[in-house]
């Protein structure tokens, strides 16, 4: 993601799972993360099992893209 922006989460609400397994993203963190009705959200299970996280595919995407390519640069770097 942007570097320029704060990397630390940010706790915005408590949300309630309803019977249909629905929570309501509150309004203030759909602003803050521009999303839209009708917006896709990639659900990630954390390896503990003990929450998720849902993030934009196309800014996952970039992340990890982003990720990929520290990581082959470290590479090349320990390998001259």
């Amino acid at each position: 993601m942007n570097s320029s922006k704060s990397s630390k989460s940010v706790i915005m609400d408590i949300v309630t799972l309803n019977d249909k397994g629905q929570i309501v993203i509150p309004a203030d963190a759909r602003a803050a993360i521009d999303l839209k009705s009708g917006d896709k959200l990639l659900v990630m299970i954390h390896p503990s099992k003990e929450g998720i996280t849902l993030v934009k595919p196309d800014r996952f995407e970039e992340y990890a893209t982003q990720l990929l390519e520290q990581i082959s640069a470290v590479k090349i770097k320990h390998t001259k």
